[in-house]
């Protein structure tokens, strides 16, 4: 697969990858298919919903956060790659450890959309947060994500063209009131029936932000695979800069069984991988060099009853963010770490008692690392991560972007400040 690298604009348009997308794994129903079923970004979103704070402050009380300054190796992003990350509000003023001079482009998550009027229901600190200027003074590029999650909301959003103009003219004014580079929309639970009214709503909104702003950036998120058929490719390539996609959630709360959150390769015992999804969207029409692949600095954590992976769940307990998996089980436990050359994952297995076992799958320096250089092999635009901030005290996997995907190098170590 060989693509010209092109230099592209873009709005982000993201939809989660819980909202139809099927992911086709060898437990028993081996079709699963997502539509009711919860992605990351959902149940961060179900946890979070009814808190409403007016600082980063009170996000830090709540979260407890103390913002540690990490030393991280010196590097700038090279100008043909497209590091690009999301920073959830609710991760208050842990921005303020972000190495910008290794990230493209950083969204601010979210414009939590109010389905019957396209208003927002909250947009938090994107109004006030000082991360937009700290990204700006790296060269990296802001954006502010939309989201709308649930088939309901999803289909009463589409089906209103006042609502769609109402959230559209908002959007422009919170973006030109920041100065902002451009949109994520993220649309989890799109309906197979509202297919239409979503390609309508992209052209839409593409024509428009960029009536407003030439300069605006254009961009749809992809699911690992696109069960209800919600995206026309065809209809909306034009219109849109790059795509990005979801390339996690293969397994977690949903699973009959333990694996990968992100399966490198397709298998028999894991299923579908995300190479498997990147050619699926190759045969739709998405070139690789329109195409950012989002990766998860977070895991997927069951109880069991045996070790081996792919075992049997007895219940889903948690999606840890990378620092809880290292303090809490490789540092605080010295658990050792195990990868899956079959998946190409990382792993451990923290035994509970007789017969009783939590296994955690994640992405690691050794797992990210195979999946970048493929990454540049096939010269796809860059690499995306869901979420920043989750490994917030440790350097490893910063370092690793910069080894990576640098135009300029120094291993001494810095402090950001």
């Amino acid at each position: 697969m060989k693509i010209i690298p092109i230099t592209i604009i873009t709005v982000l348009i993201i939809v989660g990858c819980s909202n139809g997308n099927t992911v086709k794994n060898t437990e028993p129903n081996a079709v699963i298919n997502t539509t009711k079923l919860k992605s990351q970004r959902y149940l961060h979103e179900k946890k979070y919903e009814d808190i409403t704070f007016n600082t980063e402050k009170d996000w830090d009380s709540l979260n407890t956060t103390t913002i540690t300054k990490t030393l991280f190796k010196k590097g700038k992003v090279h100008p043909d790659i497209h590091t690009f990350g999301w920073h959830l509000y609710s991760n208050g003023s842990v921005w303020k450890n972000y190495n910008f001079s290794m990230l493209w482009g950083i969204s601010y998550f979210s414009y939590s959309v109010e389905p019957e009027t396209g208003s927002y229901k909250s947009i938090h600190q994107w109004k006030t947060t000082a991360l937009i200027d700290s990204a700006k003074a790296a060269n990296c590029k802001v954006f502010l994500s939309i989201s709308n999650f649930g088939s309901k909301n999803n289909a009463t959003f589409l089906d209103n063209p006042k609502a769609q103009s109402t959230l559209i003219d908002s959007v422009s004014r919170l973006l030109a009131l920041r100065s902002a580079n451009g949109i994520n929309l993220d649309f989890e639970g799109v309906p197979k029936k509202s297919k239409s009214n979503f390609t309508k709503f992209i052209v839409q909104i593409s024509k428009r932000l960029k009536q407003d702003n030439p300069n605006y950036h254009i961009s749809l998120c992809l699911y690992a695979e696109d069960w209800n058929d919600v995206f026309d490719i065809k209809a909306i390539d034009a219109h849109i800069d790059f795509y990005t996609l979801m390339g996690y959630d293969y397994y977690g709360a949903f699973s009959k069984t333990t694996g990968p959150v992100t399966p490198f390769t397709s298998s028999e015992k894991f299923g579908n991988g995300l190479q498997w999804s990147v050619q699926y969207y190759q045969n739709k029409g998405v070139q690789l060099d329109k195409l950012i692949l989002g990766l998860p600095y977070y895991g997927a954590e069951w109880y069991t009853k045996t070790s081996q992976p792919g075992a049997a769940v007895v219940k889903f307990r948690d999606h840890p963010p990378y620092r809880n998996i290292r303090k809490l089980y490789i540092d605080s436990l010295d658990i050792p770490v195990k990868f899956d050359s079959i998946s190409a994952s990382t792993y451990l297995v923290v035994k509970e008692g007789a017969n009783s076992y939590k296994q955690i799958f994640f992405e690691d320096e050794k797992s990210l690392s195979i999946k970048y250089d493929w990454i540049q092999k096939n010269k796809i635009k860059g690499v995306g991560i869901w979420a920043l901030g989750y490994d917030d005290g440790y350097s490893e996997l910063w370092d690793l972007l910069t080894e990576k995907f640098s135009e300029e190098q120094n291993t001494t170590l810095h402090n950001l400040e």
